[in-house]
């Protein structure tokens, strides 16, 4: 591995000819002519985009980061625990981050902004993937400029670019298994997906149905909860409109909380409910409606995925040797561990999952960058 001032060099040259088709506004939006959508960049860690001409701060290890669907706590808080980790003593004197935010998990948008990250010369680049393909322009300039790329929260379908991930495949099939092995006798089970479209959704959701339906469940009821908890809330109020019976329901990565609400609205006992959002309401909602018969089993990807690819990205930077592909267990919240993960000083729509294993990220730390 070039050390980063050689391959900023190298960069520099390579990149003479490659044709930047979005606009880069450091701290401020733009909105293309063509498209409503805005692309937002910013700076942080421990030193500005402007300081980089600076001694210090051509030292340092500049990273990008790109996020192609904003405004979710998850990956609000996957950001949060990102800059917490780059601002870390251990961390702040050798990185800089450059976060880049497109909208509508629209993959042309995303490809544009890692060209422009590869056009600012980047040392390196993590972007959670909006598409399995949709960037390949813009990794086959960055492997042209020796700029290695991080598929960081989805998988991404180039050998060239490093995986880390949250086995999601798991994370569909975990909580799958779960219910199976609660139902009874009614093996009538409602099913909603979480945003079609998405490759971590799209590619998970088949393996779940078939868990389902080969241990006996009866799908009677499909529906889509949008990765919001009052889109599941108000998906599963209409399903039980006309399935009132169901003897469980499967929510792929969301519903936790808006589930169970849907059937105390109705007055409709409990069944077990497979949830995942991560939200601290979700935990809480298992701790305080436990008596009244809710089981539940809420299945989720740490959102500090982030913080380990930058983790991950540095030390490959440094010289070490990275695994190309790292795929790590979903979190479980369960009746059993559900008070340990409850912050009852925290709203129900804060984000868990801010720490990551090895990382030991506090809830202080992850605060003073988390935007809810």
């Amino acid at each position: 591995m070039q050390s980063s001032r050689t391959r900023k060099r190298t960069t520099a040259g390579a990149l003479a000819a490659v044709a930047v088709t979005a606009t880069l506004l450091s701290g401020c939006s733009s909105t293309p002519a063509d498209n409503d959508a805005s692309t937002d960049s910013e700076s942080s860690g421990t030193s500005s985009s402007s300081a980089e001409s600076s001694g210090n701060a051509s030292e340092k290890f500049v990273i990008g980061f790109e996020q192609p669907l904003g405004g979710q706590a998850w990956r609000e808080m996957g950001l949060a625990s990102l800059q917490a980790l780059a601002a870390r003593p251990e961390y702040k004197d050798k990185v800089e981050l450059k976060i880049i935010r497109t909208n509508d998990n629209d993959a042309a948008q995303q490809n544009a902004a890692i060209q422009n990250l590869i056009a600012d010369g980047v040392d390196a680049i993590l972007f959670d993937p909006a598409s399995s393909t949709g960037a390949n322009a813009a990794v086959t300039q960055a492997k042209a400029a020796g700029i290695p790329v991080f598929a960081n929260g989805g998988p991404y379908d180039n050998e060239y670019v490093y995986t880390v991930s949250t086995d999601w495949a798991n994370a569909g099939t975990t909580g799958a298994e779960w219910l199976v092995a609660q139902l009874g006798d009614n093996k009538d089970v409602a099913v909603l997906e979480g945003l079609a479209g998405v490759p971590l959704n799209d590619g998970s959701m088949p393996a779940v149905e078939e868990v389902l339906t080969s241990g006996g469940a009866n799908i009677v009821a499909q529906g889509t909860n949008g990765w919001n908890e009052a889109d599941a809330q108000k998906a599963m109020a209409q399903i039980l409109q006309s399935n009132p019976d169901v003897g469980g329901v499967y929510s792929f990565l969301t519903g936790g909380q808006g589930i169970p609400a849907a059937f105390a609205d109705a007055g409709i006992p409990f069944v077990p409910v497979v949830g995942g959002s991560g939200y601290n309401g979700e935990a809480c909602t298992l701790v305080n409606d436990a008596d009244a018969g809710l089981t539940g089993n809420m299945v989720f990807g740490q959102p500090a995925i982030y913080a380990k690819g930058l983790e991950q990205a540095v030390a490959l930077l440094e010289g070490n040797d990275v695994p190309q592909e790292q795929l790590f267990p979903p979190l479980e919240i369960t009746n059993d561990n559900a008070a340990d993960f409850c912050l009852p000083d925290q709203a129900d729509n804060f984000q868990l999952g801010y720490n990551f294993p090895g990382l030991d990220l506090t809830v202080d730390e992850v605060l003073a960058f988390y935007q809810s």
